[in-house]
């Protein structure tokens, strides 16, 4: 029950969507490969992607992106139009289905494979998806239609982390994004708090050979492979399923490449997946231009920060409450220092002005709306 709920949870909330791509952009080919890392089922070991592939009139051959999808995406059509964007814009795409997910379902859903079914399982499935990827590598160099020298992957949430592990692993990947990822997966599924609420009992009982086989498919052991490449992090400072101390010690561990730190939790993307395309793709086109260490073209993604919990105080001992976040200066933890917001709760909207003490922590000043006196409040909540 729970592994349903955390699927149909992070499906719900990262649905990566966004505009359609300029209507002459061809109907995109499905394409088949066998998988070069097997789990022994024929279903998982059939690679599948759609191709969208860019035909230059002077036979220029164009960059090409392996787009890769979150944990438990059954919605292949959503990211499908991040895949026409790219292609819209000159870049080839391979929209990729990763193991355990879509055609490649099985029985289990795929939190059993990535998080929940112990080391053993996690350990394949993030190898397999690591080199399914470099198989994808491979027969983008074969396309007569791509530049073998460009070619990129970008993932969210999974797919992040599989960019990374694919990147270190394989060098023929120059450029990446990889949005609300991290590193240290054994650490990430103790004291995260939502893995640890999924799998803090098995977790507990890794033993050092299990640890050894997280090693292998960490993106931290790689790390140092990828530092000659270009990857642009994309993370959430309020990330409740992947902690911010392993996105933070995984851009240490590159080399401090370009990030962006979101003042959001984990299901950020949801909420302004127009915002993430534009910077994605303004990322590939800069690393791959003439100069890729000028970053002023690449905009910065803008999610709103919601707030979802109680407010104590502004003439009420504890009601609930809405709030949304509209101006901020500073940042403490990557987080906004001191902010505006505007909420309501059932008594009423209200504005106040508070600082954040922690992700789940604000304590301010405010005034109803229709209230007499400017009051102190303590805000708990979640933020998404």
């Amino acid at each position: 029950m729970k592994s349903v709920f955390f699927t149909l949870f992070l499906g719900l909330a990262l649905v990566f969507n966004g505009q359609a791509a300029h209507s002459n952009t061809p109907a995109p080919q499905e394409i088949t490969l066998t998988s070069e890392a097997p789990s022994g089922n024929p279903v998982v070991d059939r690679i599948h992607f759609k191709w969208y592939p860019v035909i230059r009139a002077d036979g220029a051959k164009s960059p090409a992106v392996i787009v890769l999808h979150y944990l438990g995406s059954t919605g292949e059509k959503n990211f499908s139009r991040f895949a026409r964007r790219l292609n819209a814009r000159g870049i080839a795409a391979a929209q990729m289905t990763l193991p355990y997910h879509g055609k490649r379902a099985v029985k289990l859903p795929p939190i059993h494979y990535f998080i929940t079914g112990g080391a053993e399982k996690v350990a394949q499935a993030f190898g397999q998806s690591a080199s399914d990827v470099s198989t994808v590598v491979t027969w983008l160099t074969q396309q007569p239609t791509v530049d073998a020298n460009r070619i990129g992957a970008s993932g969210v949430s999974l797919g992040a982390i599989v960019t990374h592990l694919a990147m270190g692993k394989d060098p023929r990947i120059s450029a990446g994004v990889a949005s609300l990822g991290a590193g240290n997966l054994a650490n990430n599924y103790r004291q995260g708090l939502a893995n640890r609420f999924f799998t803090k009992p098995r977790v507990e009982k890794y033993t050092p050979a299990e640890e050894e086989l997280l090693r292998r498919v960490d993106p931290l052991t790689y790390a140092d492979h990828n530092r000659p490449r270009r990857v642009l992090m994309i993370q959430a400072a309020r990330d409740s399923l992947l902690d911010r101390r392993y996105a933070q010690e995984l851009w240490e561990a590159l080399g401090r490449p370009p990030i962006q730190w979101l003042d959001t939790n984990h299901f950020a993307l949801a909420l302004a997946p127009e915002s993430a395309m534009k910077a994605s793709i303004a990322y590939f086109e800069t690393a791959w231009g003439d100069k890729p260490d000028d970053l002023s073209d690449v905009p910065r993604v803008r999610v709103p920060t919601l707030k979802v919990g109680f407010i104590s105080g502004l003439d009420s001992v504890v009601t609930p409450a809405i709030q949304y976040q509209f101006f901020s200066l500073g940042t403490r933890n990557h987080m906004a220092l001191l902010h505006a917001d505007a909420g309501v709760t059932v008594r009423g909207p209200f504005v106040g002005v508070a600082a954040t003490v922690n992700r789940y922590l604000d304590l301010g000043v405010g005034r109803r709306l229709l209230g007499e006196k400017v009051r102190p409040y303590a805000s708990f909540h979640l933020v998404f």
